[in-house]
C-alpha cells in the first residue's frame, strides 16, 4: 500500500507540475517575454499566498485523519478544515490589494493580481489532506489529470498570439476550480457527511489554534522558496522574474517527487509511532538512506539534462535560464536531507516549535542575504542565497536530530 501511495503520489506530481511545464514552450512562443515574466510570477504569488490559506493543514488533519478510523472524528476535523481554509482565504483579501497597489509587475494588470489571488486559493482548498490521511490517492491523481489536461488543451487552442493574453488568467483559475470540484465533492460523499453539515465555524477556530505551529512552518518556509518570486517582482524587471521563475518551476518539477514521496511515508509513520516503535524507526532510516542517495542522482541529473530541456522550452532566453538551473540543482540533495530529518523524525516526534524555530531563523536570514545579493547579483544572486539557506537547514536539522537521539538514548539507559 505504501509503494502503491508513493507511485500515485508522484504521478500526482508529474500532471501537476509536468502539464504546466508543457504549456512554457507554447507561451515562450506565443507571447512576449514581459507578458511571460507576469504570467509565472503570478503563478508563484498564487502558490505563496496558498501557504497562507492551507495553514499547514495538509501535515496537522493529515495526521488526525490517519490515527482515527472513527467517522465523527474524521468528520470534526473535514468540517474544521474546510472552514478554517475559508476563514483564512477571507483575510488574505488585504494581500491582493497590496498586490494591486504596490508590486510593480502587476501594474496595470489588476485583473491577474486577481487571478492570482483566486488560484492561489483554490488550491489550497483542495482537501488532499483527507485523501493522504485515508491513504487512497487514486481520485486526487484522476482529478490532477483532468485539470492540467484542460489548461494545457484551452492554452494549446486559445492562446495563439499575445491578443490572447487576457484568456490565460481565465483558463487557469476555471482548470483549478474543477479539479477542487472533483476532490471536494467525492471527500463529503465519503465521509457520509449532508449538505447541512458541510461547514462549521466554531470547529475550524480550535483547529486554527492547534495547528498555529504548523502554519508558522509552512508560512517560514514560504520566505525562501516560493516568496523568492514574488520578492523579485520588486527589484527585477518581468521578463528577469520570469527567467528565475522559469528556472524555479523546473526544479520543483523534480523536487515535488522527493515531498510527494515524504507526504505518502508520513501518515504510515505516524500510525506506527507509539505502536510498533522497532518497524517505525527501521522504515525511517531507510527512508533517510534512499532519500539521500536520491537527492545526490537528482542533482547531477539536473546537470546532465537541464541544458537539453531549457533550450528547447526558452529558445530565445535558454542561456539565462540554464545558468539559474544549474546553479539551484545544488539546493536537490539539501532537500531530501531536510525534508526526512524535518519531517519523518522532528515532526513525527511532535517537535514542531523546534523545527519552527531552525525554519524561522532560516527565512529571516535568506530576506537578509537575498537583498543584498539580488542587488549586486539580479537574479543569479537569488539562487545562490537559496542553495545557501537550504543547506543551511540540511545541517541545523542533522544537529538536532542527533542531539535529541542522543538525549533519548542517555534517558532511556539511565
Amino acid at each position: 500500500m505504501l509503494a502503491k501511495n508513493i507511485l500515485i503520489l508522484s504521478l500526482v506530481h508529474i500532471v501537476r507540475l509536468v502539464l504546466p511545464l508543457l504549456i512554457i514552450p507554447v507561451l515562450t512562443r506565443r507571447i512576449g517575454d514581459n507578458d511571460f515574466g507576469i504570467y509565472m510570477y503570478a503563478i508563484a504569488f498564487a502558490a505563496w499566498l496558498s501557504i497562507f490559506v492551507e495553514y499547514g493543514f495538509n501535515i496537522s488533519s493529515t495526521r488526525e485523519i490517519a490515527c482515527t478510523s472513527d467517522q465523527k472524528e474524521t468528520c470534526r476535523v473535514i468540517q474544521g478544515t474546510q472552514s478554517a481554509k475559508l476563514i483564512l482565504a477571507l483575510l488574505t483579501l488585504p494581500l491582493l490589494a497590496g498586490a494591486v497597489l504596490f508590486v510593480p509587475v502587476f501594474q496595470g494588470h489588476a485583473y491577474w493580481a486577481l487571478a492570482a489571488w483566486l488560484l492561489g486559493v483554490l488550491s489550497a482548498l483542495s482537501p488532499v489532506y483527507y485523501f493522504q490521511g485515508r491513504e487512497s490517492l487514486r481520485l486526487v491523481a484522476i482529478a490532477e489529470a483532468l485539470s492540467g489536461l484542460l489548461t494545457l488543451l484551452l492554452v494549446f487552442f486559445l492562446i495563439l498570439g499575445k491578443a490572447d493574453f487576457y484568456r490565460l488568467p481565465i483558463i487557469m483559475v476555471t482548470a483549478r476550480g474543477v479539479g477542487l470540484l472533483i476532490l471536494t465533492s467525492r471527500m463529503y460523499a465519503s465521509a457520509g457527511m449532508s449538505q447541512v453539515r458541510l461547514f462549521d465555524f466554531g470547529a475550524g477556530i480550535p483547529l486554527l489554534k492547534s495547528g498555529f505551529n504548523l502554519f508558522v512552518f509552512q508560512g517560514a518556509i514560504s520566505f525562501y522558496t516560493s516568496f523568492n518570486v514574488v520578492f523579485l517582482g520588486f527589484m527585477c524587471s518581468p521578463a528577469q522574474v520570469g527567467a528565475y521563475a522559469a528556472a524555479e518551476r523546473l526544479m520543483r518539477a523534480g523536487l515535488g517527487f522527493i515531498a510527494q514521496g515524504s507526504s505518502a511515508i508520513f501518515p504510515r509513520l505516524n500510525a506506527l509511532r507509539g505502536q510498533q516503535e522497532a518497524k517505525m524507526r527501521r522504515l525511517r532510516f531507510q527512508v533517510l538512506i534512499g532519500f539521500i542517495a536520491l537527492g545526490f542522482a537528482g542533482m547531477a541529473a539536473t546537470w546532465v539534462i537541464a541544458p537539453f530541456i531549457v533550450k528547447y522550452m526558452f529558445p530565445g532566453n535558454f542561456v539565462a535560464v540554464e545558468n539559474i538551473v544549474v546553479t539551484l540543482a545544488l539546493v536537490i540533495p539539501a532537500i531530501a536531507i531536510s525534508n526526512v530529518l524535518g519531517f519523518q523524525y522532528l515532526l513525527v516526534e511532535r517537535h514542531e516549535k523546534l523545527f519552527n524555530a531552525i525554519i524561522a531563523s532560516a527565512a529571516g536570514v535568506n530576506i537578509v542575504m537575498a537583498y543584498f545579493l539580488v542587488k549586486r547579483y539580479e537574479v543569479q544572486g537569488m539562487a545562490v542565497s537559496w542553495v545557501v539557506i537550504e543547506w543551511g537547514i540540511a545541517g541545523a536539522l542533522a544537529v538536532a536530530v542527533f542531539v535529541l537521539r542522543k538525549n533519548r538514548n542517555s534517558l532511556i539507559t539511565g
